[in-house]
């Protein structure tokens, strides 16, 4: 998965980076290589505003957060992306089995 960090009105520290790159690692297993995870920071008087977008074939997942303690904002966001690419793999799961038509045998009694 290709990392884009952009820090606006922020520097982006080392620690901040390797953090990112280790939360986005648990979403890789969802996604293949070409996917691109754009991670924007940008600080507004006492909060800092953590924007994450995800572009994946056509569809593109994203969570923004605002918190006073950027850490806690990236696991936040990572959490909030999760739950986006679960419900999306469910409903894909649904409709899948909804076009599946089980055939069961029908039990007649004959006499």
């Amino acid at each position: 998965m290709n990392l884009d960090l952009t820090g606006r009105q922020i520097e982006i520290t080392e620690g901040i980076k390797e953090l990112v790159e280790k939360k986005i690692k648990k979403l890789e297993k969802f996604f293949n290589q070409d996917t691109i995870a754009h991670v924007t920071f940008s600080a507004k008087k006492e909060k800092q505003h953590i924007d994450i977008r995800i572009e994946h074939k056509s569809k593109t997942y994203i969570a923004e957060v605002e918190t006073t303690d950027i850490y806690h904002g990236i696991d936040e966001a990572i959490e909030k992306l999760i739950g986006q690419i679960r419900k999306e793999k469910t409903k894909w799961e649904k409709s899948r089995r909804d076009l599946v038509e089980v055939e069961k045998p029908l039990d007649i009694d004959e006499e």
